[in-house]
């Protein structure tokens, strides 16, 4: 069976442009993903210039041959800076004219003014190579999963268009000069085209994974934590608590929970307003974030309350951590509207082997800590171990 190049181009044309569509109403949801648009904006360009190209007869027209280089150098540009956008980099749009110049001027050269097929389609494919090289080097990156698994994909589909290419420039470069043409039936030419258009079609679903995926851990990100500090909220901090005492029954293991209140919270929102409140809440997020360490979880627990949960940590050790962290925030001075903001935390402590290894006696147990130390006159730190009574009354 003879497969025909041109008709092929023809169908890869028609995937091209299919996927940009696909491409740019996933772009219309897809909120503040990066990169989303220029991937679009490529493929519609690659599969308009593949399309024209799949009907040129030599000599070929003026206008046809501009065309259809500056839309294909600009497509690729366009895909590879969409990479680039997608992982948070910077866009480089000098590249895209850069391609396009390129693939203009070797066609105009060796295609219309001095035809000479064998450079022109040679350098051609080269380019084609190149462009796809970097854009594989851009697509390897280490990165959890299931992200990883979607820029492998891309990477890998996106190493075999480049490895096509390359194999379809060394056949250029031993075949006799008479001999080359861009769609011939002939040699490695109609493997190279299709596979490639396969490759291309991979590629594309790649993109529209990497763009699930990052849309599906945004989501899970908002579920999971505070929206006005950025740090876990209470139904995470309490499946991660249950999770931690889990492993602590099977190891023996120690676990340690903080849960810090802000000591006369009211008064701050009552003379300087809910904003200023908020970014002292933020200031006390960030504070936390600074002395924590990776292995520990930090989660607003509700209101002005917060929670640090502290694996392979006794009372004694987080009672040092806490009375550090409430120096910390004493010394503080939060600067709004031109006034200074100060305030203190009043912070209980309690650990597994004291309270026991159940989520609601711990949580009952730092939380009667928490309440000892503001009975006490607050801005202090109390352990559970110490003693304390459960409060007959809020504080």
């Amino acid at each position: 069976m003879t497969i025909d190049p041109r008709t092929i181009l023809v169908v890869w044309a028609a995937l091209n442009i299919l996927f940009a569509g696909i491409l740019a109403l996933v772009g219309m949801q897809a909120g503040k993903v990066r990169g989303v648009w220029h991937w679009a904006l490529g493929d519609l360009l690659i599969g308009l210039s593949l399309g024209i190209s799949s009907q040129i007869t030599m000599p070929p027209p003026l206008a046809v041959v501009i065309f259809a280089s500056l839309t294909l150098g600009s497509g690729w540009g366009l895909l590879y800076n969409g990479i680039e956008a997608f992982k948070g980099g910077r866009c480089r749009y000098w590249i895209p004219t850069v391609l396009a110049l390129l693939m203009l001027a070797n066609n105009l050269i060796f295609g219309v003014w001095s035809p000479d097929p064998k450079m022109r389609i040679g350098c051609n494919f080269f380019l084609f190579a190149l462009v796809h090289i970097v854009c594989a080097r851009a697509l390897f990156v280490r990165i959890a999963q299931p992200l990883r698994t979607a820029y492998w994909l891309a990477a890998g589909s996106v190493s075999v268009i480049a490895l096509l290419a390359l194999l379809r420039l060394i056949s250029i470069l031993f075949a006799p000069e008479d001999s080359v043409r861009m769609f011939t039936a002939t040699g490695v030419n109609p493997g190279v085209f299709f596979f490639a258009s396969l490759a291309q079609m991979s590629m594309s679903f790649a993109f529209m994974l990497l763009i699930n995926y990052t849309l599906a851990n945004e989501l899970k990100e908002l579920a999971s934590t505070d929206s006005l500090t950025g740090i876990l909220n209470r139904r995470t901090i309490e499946v991660e608590t249950m999770r931690q005492l889990a492993l602590v029954k099977r190891s023996g293991e120690n676990v340690a929970i903080m849960m810090i209140d802000v000591d006369h919270f009211k008064q701050i929102n009552d003379r300087f307003g809910h904003p200023a409140g908020d970014e002292v809440l933020r200031q006390l997020a960030n504070l936390m974030r600074s002395i924590v360490r990776g292995t520990d979880y930090i989660a607003r627990y509700g209101g002005e309350e917060f929670c640090i949960l502290l694996p392979g940590t006794g009372e004694i050790q987080a009672a040092a951590l806490a009375e550090r962290f409430r120096r910390l925030y004493s010394e503080m001075s939060i600067e709004w509207n031109g006034d200074v903001l100060k305030s203190t935390v009043s912070i209980g402590v309690a650990d597994s082997r004291q309270a026991g290894a159940d989520m609601e006696t711990l949580i009952k147990a730092v939380d009667i800590a928490l309440y000892q130390a503001k009975r006490q006159g607050r801005d202090s730190v109390v352990r559970f171990s110490e003693g304390v009574e459960a409060p007959n009354r809020a504080i």
